[in-house]
């Protein structure tokens, strides 16, 4: 029972991590909240991810997962995303799970009866 437990709770922790996507924000003119996590796409494709510390006119400071603080100049950033929770993907992501297993039971069912 324990490993049931376990393992339905190590699904659920990983279910609810994949169901965020990342949102474009215009990053001359919007402001992110402070420590949220963000995505930074550079020019040369280089990419940050990190959360939010601050901006100011030529700069913008992310911390990243390691505890260093980067600064990105503005004139480098191609695109800038923010990390959203999707209500969407959470629904899909739990109910095909049940949908298929309840089909697979429906359809063995069927076939036990010939």
């Amino acid at each position: 029972m324990k490993k049931q437990l376990a393992l339905c709770l190590i699904f659920f922790s990983f279910l609810f991590q994949s169901c965020s996507s990342y949102k474009y924000i215009d990053h001359n003119n919007t402001k992110a909240d402070k420590y949220q996590k963000i995505r930074v796409v550079m020019i040369d494709g280089t990419k940050y991810n990190g959360r939010f510390v601050k901006k100011d006119e030529q700069n913008l400071y992310i911390s990243t997962w390691d505890g260093k603080t980067l600064k990105i100049p503005q004139k480098g950033i191609y695109e800038v995303k923010i990390k959203k929770f999707s209500s969407s993907k959470t629904i899909v992501f739990v109910s095909l799970p049940i949908i298929g297993i309840y089909t697979l039971i429906l359809i063995v069912d069927y076939l036990k009866d010939f």
